[in-house]
């Protein structure tokens, strides 16, 4: 019996073992996610934390907006209270009589004095202008950020897709050597080819997988950057389906150059966000400048029992003398900010024109290439690879034309992927630069 139920016990563990090896091989199994371009994007500006903390600086700007439009509370003081009075000071005063019937305040003096603080010179107004153009500030450095992750994103969705046309390429050759060299064997055995022969297309084979063994590195890369952007778990693949042509209609080929330095000019964002910290400079310098003149605190005040009359009632202002502190330094500060606003921002200005003229001639130049590859011979070279293949197993062809065509073939539609790649690059950094999706 002591036996038996040791048997039983072993097995149970072996099978719990089992299943929990089972779980863990399932758990750490990618969960293979396809998505076009459009959804990906969609994914990405909805998950995307960078965005999302952005644009809490905008509900920051607003709500500073709404305490700049509340007035000062008012001031509220009670001063002067005495809580007893001695026999002394009764005798030799005039004393007071009660505040009510119950004898409650005979005796007592009190003093209370209600204050306002107003503003002068439009301080309020000012303050909020300057609190409006923070606001707008933080809305066009969200739209600054958004453009310019935007472009990002787009970029590693092609540098995605690069590496995934390239991944199917090699997976394509390879398929194609592991055919040949099965039947490469044969003719080996059989004494029809030498081993010199078999040995390089082993060869070949090798350096192939090396190949996409480095392809696919590559691609995990560019997958873990996406999915970064995109807050998906770490242990998803992410396969995009977008794998097709580039269409013509994509291609910025009738677009004037000064359209694109205008668009620069007005809507590039980082000349956005260096034209409104001018304006916000220029609000800070003229709040400054009403600071010079003080403000006013209105008061009234009641006295019981310490002026001449038993119930005193008396109205009131202040103001600070401007003697010594008027305000200078912080005036010649805000000034100086303008002048270096001003200036920035005629730098932002040239440089995103500049910066647009050398995109936009690197991408014609990309987009001229890309006309001239005939596309019939790039959807063809599928075809005549397997057909070099069928003709150098049948000796119409020697080892040295079949790998020099085997090579030229790989070559050629990597430089049409990485062409395709390069054009969507700079399509989004001109994104970027003029502010606009072209």
């Amino acid at each position: 019996m002591t036996i038996k139920f040791l048997k039983h016990v072993i097995w149970l563990l072996l099978l719990c073992s089992f299943g929990v090896t089972q779980a863990q091989m399932k758990e750490q199994q990618p969960d293979t996610l396809s998505l076009s371009r459009v959804e990906a994007e969609a994914l990405f500006l909805e998950k995307n934390l960078a965005l999302i903390a952005e644009r809490l600086n905008i509900d920051q700007a607003e709500a500073l907006i709404l305490q700049a439009k509340a007035w000062p509370n008012p001031e509220l003081e009670i001063s002067e209270v005495n809580f007893w009075a001695t026999p002394h000071q009764v005798a030799n005063g005039d004393g007071n009589p009660p505040l009510f019937r119950n004898g409650f305040g005979e005796n007592r003096q009190i003093s209370v004095q209600l204050e306002q603080l107003v503003f002068t010179a439009r301080k309020r107004k000012k303050n909020i202008s300057l609190q409006v153009a923070n606001r707008e500030l933080a809305q066009t450095a969200y739209t600054e950020m958004l453009l310019s992750l935007k472009a990002e994103f787009r970029t590693q969705l092609s540098e995605l897709l690069y590496h995934q046309n390239n991944v199917r390429l090699l997976r394509q050759q390879q398929n194609v050597l592991s055919q040949l060299i099965r039947a490469q064997e044969a003719q080996l055995r059989n004494g029809n080819i030498s081993k010199a022969d078999f040995y390089r297309i082993r060869a070949l084979d090798l350096s192939l997988r090396a190949e996409l063994n480095e392809a696919l590195q590559e691609s995990n890369e560019a997958q873990k950057d996406l999915k970064s952007l995109m807050m998906l778990p770490a242990h998803t693949a992410l396969y995009l389906t977008d794998a097709g042509l580039l269409p013509s209609k994509t291609l910025l080929l009738n677009q004037p150059l000064d359209s694109l330095l205008t668009l620069a000019e007005h809507q590039n964002p980082t000349v956005r966000v260096a034209a409104l910290d001018l304006r916000v400079s220029e609000a800070e310098h003229t709040l400054e400048r009403a600071m010079r003149v003080p403000d006013l605190r209105f008061n009234t005040n009641y006295d019981r029992g310490g002026n001449i009359l038993l119930n005193f009632i008396g109205f009131g202002v202040a103001m600070d003398l401007r003697v010594f502190d008027r305000n200078r330094g912080n005036i010649k500060a805000a000034q100086a900010r303008v002048q270096q606003s001003r200036h920035l921002h005629s730098l932002r200005v040239n440089e995103a024109q500049n910066e647009v003229v050398k995109a936009f001639k690197d991408y014609q130049q990309l987009a001229a290439f890309y006309q001239s590859i005939d596309g019939n011979f790039i959807n063809e070279l599928d075809e005549v690879l397997a057909g070099v293949s069928r003709n150098f197993q049948r000796k119409n062809i020697s080892l040295l034309e079949f790998l020099d065509f085997f090579e030229a073939f790989k070559e050629n539609k990597l430089l049409y992927f990485d062409t395709i790649r390069s054009l969507e690059s700079k399509k989004e950094e001109l994104n970027l630069l003029t502010g606009t999706d072209l």
